[in-house]
């Protein structure tokens, strides 16, 4: 399958080669991803090109900022009351894309529609220290939290959508989820599934107006494929280059290259059942896991390899900790220890849109090998993997995180037991989770995550691989600078002159 799937990409990357370019509408800006959105509400996902795809219908009311700040975005200002309660108040006159006010009552419905169970959205851990809104006036609101939680505004811009609350109401989650009508710089025209997601730009957005009048989002897995539509010119920006295919674009002429967020891929394992519930068992795979080697060959020496969870690029990162050194007789040592003198089988999942993963897979599962892991590969496409992973299905499993400026925005969604974790759980990381949200200073606040990093790089719940700088490739014809959350927000995109 995936043999015909690359001859089929080639072929028609071929195909495109010796035809000429259909004339593209200069008002329309084409972005192409690894794979299309699994739905249109960015409250019900957490999977970066469904999120890409959703901050242009969507707003929230701050913008957040590559160094942890916010700026204004739905509210126009703010003023903190006290070390738990912020008073915002709104931009006057905006309105969602049906033509619905966005006032405070609007805030109020979102906030209670991504806290609540029945959206169950992946995005609620990550802000269930605020309590709720309080209604003030129409355009003001105060938002208070339990404790005082440091990083509060910022988590904020990043993850608290604002919805229409009649249509929602009116049509449900479900559907919300296939026809959304947000208030960001773009509406929805059409969703072809297997095709493509129309937007146009909503003439009455309170902010900016965007540059193109159209925008159009393409999720093609094949990385020839989605390179062609770059050098052909029917894509103006294109995501998921791999290391090896950078060259050869900046050598064609036709586009260059624009950095975004790194992608810190991650071994997970499942700590919850056999072999993986013995410490000793999990840091034998950190041990058997030869990092340097696959950044040398994979990554041209370019990959940062990772110390703990926390990004070596993130605060709260202990610079003291060293990446687990690659040392196999240590590792069949520590598996000896816990039982498995002769190793023992396991599956290792991954998701196949990931940029260069059938080579990671086979890396690290040869490398496995040769401490007696005998790993068996499970690729699956996009949706089934995501589906598998919430479900706790996975042994093994290949996964990335961004390495954003925020611990707090990962660490304790992917950490903290009562968050969306399902593969590990500790009342100590638990407890430091809460602390490092909740310390205001920051130099202590470091300290907490210094403790976080170190306790979980010894009971390693995950092998920490290495952070890949990832790009964007664009089309000479079009301005665009990727930002360090790697999400394609496009209203910021203009023809270059």
């Amino acid at each position: 399958m995936r043999k015909t799937a690359i001859i089929l990409a080639v072929l028609w990357a071929a195909a495109l080669a010796v035809q000429p370019a259909a004339a593209k509408d200069p008002d329309t800006l084409v972005v192409v991803q690894e794979a299309e959105p699994v739905g249109l509400d960015i409250m019900q996902s957490s999977i970066q090109t469904t999120m890409s795809v959703g901050y242009n219908l969507h707003d929230t009311i701050l913008k957040p900022q590559e160094d942890a700040t916010v700026k204004p975005g739905l509210v126009e200002k703010w003023e903190k009351l006290n070390d738990l309660t912020w008073k915002f108040t709104l931009v006057k006159g905006a309105t969602f894309h049906n033509g619905e006010p966005i006032d405070a009552a609007a805030v109020k419905f979102s906030f209670e529609r991504l806290m609540g169970d029945a959206l169950k959205s992946t995005h609620r851990g990550k802000l269930n220290l605020f309590k709720g809104v309080e209604v003030i006036d129409e355009r003001t609101f105060t938002m208070s939290t339990s404790e005082p939680y440091a990083p509060g505004l910022y988590m904020l811009a990043q993850y608290f959508f604002i919805v229409p609350p009649k249509y929602v109401q009116q049509v449900g989650d479900a559907e919300y989820n296939l026809k959304p009508v947000g208030c960001g710089p773009y509406r929805l025209e059409r969703w072809v599934k297997g095709q493509e997601v129309v937007m146009t730009a909503y003439e009455k957005y309170y902010g900016p107006k965007p540059a193109y009048k159209r925008l159009i989002f393409r999720g093609v897995p094949e990385e020839a494929s989605r390179i062609a539509a770059l050098l052909t010119g029917e894509a103006d920006v294109v995501s998921g280059i791999p290391m090896h295919q950078r060259p050869k674009i900046l050598a064609s002429g036709k586009a260059y290259l624009t950095d975004q967020m790194g992608s810190m891929n991650y071994l997970g394992l499942n700590t919850y059942e056999k072999p993986f519930n013995d410490v000793r068992v999990r840091q034998a795979v950190n041990y058997g896991v030869n990092r340097e080697l696959i950044n040398q060959a994979l990554f041209q020496g370019k990959a940062i390899l990772c110390r703990g969870p926390i990004s070596p690029r993130t605060f709260g990162a202990d610079p003291a900790l060293k990446p687990y050194p690659y040392d196999p007789e240590k590792a069949k040592k520590l598996l000896a220890e816990a039982g498995y003198p002769n190793g023992f089988e396991a599956r290792l999942a991954y998701g196949t849109y990931m940029p260069q993963i059938q080579e990671q897979a086979e890396a690290i599962a040869a490398d496995l090998g040769k401490i007696g892991i005998r790993v068996k590969l499970e690729p699956y496409e996009r949706a089934v993997m995501w589906e598998r992973y919430k479900n706790r299905q996975h042994q093994m499993f290949i996964y990335f995180w961004d390495d954003a400026p925020e611990p707090d925005r990962y660490m304790y969604s992917l950490f903290h037991s009562k968050s969306r974790d399902y593969y590990y759980k500790n009342e100590t990381v638990d407890r430091l989770l809460e602390k490092g949200r909740t310390t205001l200073d920051p130099a202590e606040r470091a300290k907490v995550y210094h403790q976080i990093d170190r306790f979980l790089y010894e009971d390693a719940p995950w092998v920490y691989l290495y952070v890949i700088p990832e790009v964007y490739a664009v089309s000479n014809a079009v301005e665009y600078k990727g930002l360090r959350d790697g999400y394609l927000i496009m209203s910021t995109a203009r023809p270059r002159k």
